[in-house]
């Protein structure tokens, strides 16, 4: 009998460990998915209001050093944001890479003043590579003209995350997505980059817990 009683201890305590493996994997399955589904919801609503400066983030420039696609959404729509009057002045964010001929700001720069934007209403920051170096680099340049609000401009999957580096600088921000003006994304856009901004926002706090530098995410 003790044998059996063993035995059946031993059994339970298995399928107790295979319940609690199970249940951790779908956790891990869920979780993230739960996490996406709310950065996902969390950019379809527009909530610009008026500010002090319209803040475009960048999203790369082409060979030719025009931007790309994704930037000009971003451009476009801060376009129509400053035509509406909810700012009187747009700061463009973006430094270069090897693979930029000209820097994300100086390509923003370009294209709004195309569009009538007079220069003196654009300002540029040149020296991000990320969306957290973004709100590092502008914090000094709101400071120095004065600026106590923005109105941060991205694509919708990027909103939550980039609202919560600015915060993290104690920058006041809300924010509206390019797909108010440009329309929504093919769904397949969409979902690749909702699942990277969960990756890039898990990987913010893992390095902030551990003092890791900034890196280029």
């Amino acid at each position: 009998m003790g044998t059996v009683r063993i035995a059946n201890d031993s059994a339970k305590r298995r399928r107790s460990w295979q319940r609690g493996i199970i249940i951790g994997l779908v956790a891990l399955i869920l979780l993230p998915l739960g996490f996406a589904l709310y950065i996902y919801s969390y950019g379809q609503v527009d909530r610009a209001a008026p500010a002090a400066v319209i803040i475009v983030l960048g999203a790369g420039t082409r060979p030719s050093g025009a931007p790309s696609p994704s930037h000009i959404r971003r451009i476009d729509h801060a376009l129509a944001l400053y035509k509406q009057g909810l700012a009187p002045a747009i700061l463009c964010t973006g430094g270069y890479t090897d693979r930029h001929p000209n820097s994300e700001a100086r390509a923003c720069q370009q294209r709004l003043e195309a569009f009538g934007v007079p220069a003196s209403a654009i300002f540029l920051e040149e020296k991000s590579l990320s969306t957290e170096e973004n709100a590092l680099e502008s914090k000094p340049i709101m400071a120095q003209q004065g600026w106590q609000t923005a109105l941060l401009v991205s694509d919708s999957y990027h909103l939550w995350r980039a609202e919560m580096l600015f915060r993290a600088q104690g920058i006041s921000v809300v924010s509206s997505p390019a797909q108010v003006t440009s329309g929504g994304l093919h769904w397949r856009t969409a979902l690749s980059n909702t699942l990277r901004e969960v990756a890039a926002a898990g990987w913010y706090v893992f390095k902030t817990l551990l003092g890791l530098p900034i890196t280029n995410f």
